[in-house]
């Protein structure tokens, strides 16, 4: 097998990309039933955001890849926060989308991808990355250094 390489995401990865956000719903959700007509309404939908997204200041999709084959990715929003008096303020990260091929899952890739994002994150000074795991993932963040915050809120619109 290939030597396992991290890189950030390129738009001739779009293709895989969005095969394998596919992949990770039908997973998580297998009570879903998607028509033909709305896999092709994701998949434009799909391709427009990570064209918008790939190359952005908003945006960065790492990935670990075993030969021309993505086995595993994160995707991180840079979020800006209101300056505040008297301190440097810094962004912070949303991560999300967070997947590993069911494959590939026990090799620690996962963790790997967790370490490269978390150095890239420090060497451009952010304040911190935020994630909102599944119930099963909390573990998996846990090992990786992450630990619980407050809950947040949201209005359900």
């Amino acid at each position: 097998m290939s030597e396992l390489i991290m890189r950030t995401a390129r738009t001739d990865d779009i293709g895989q990309l969005a095969e394998m956000r596919y992949d990770s719903t039908i997973e998580n959700h297998p009570e879903l039933t998607i028509t033909d007509e709305q896999q092709r309404d994701y998949t434009d939908e799909m391709h427009e955001f990570l064209e918008e997204a790939i190359g952005s200041e908003h945006w960065v999709v790492w990935l670990a890849e075993y030969g021309e084959e993505i086995v595993g990715h994160v995707y991180l929003e840079m979020v800006r926060k209101v300056p505040r008096p008297g301190r440097t303020t810094k962004p912070f990260i949303y991560m999300t989308n967070v997947y590993t091929r069911p494959q590939h899952r026990g090799l620690g890739i996962g963790s790997r991808l967790a370490q490269v994002v978390e150095q890239w994150a420090r060497e451009l000074d952010h304040d911190f990355i935020m994630v909102w795991p599944s119930g099963r993932g909390e573990e998996f963040y846990t090992k990786n250094g992450y630990s619980a915050c407050s809950v947040p809120m949201e209005l359900k619109l």
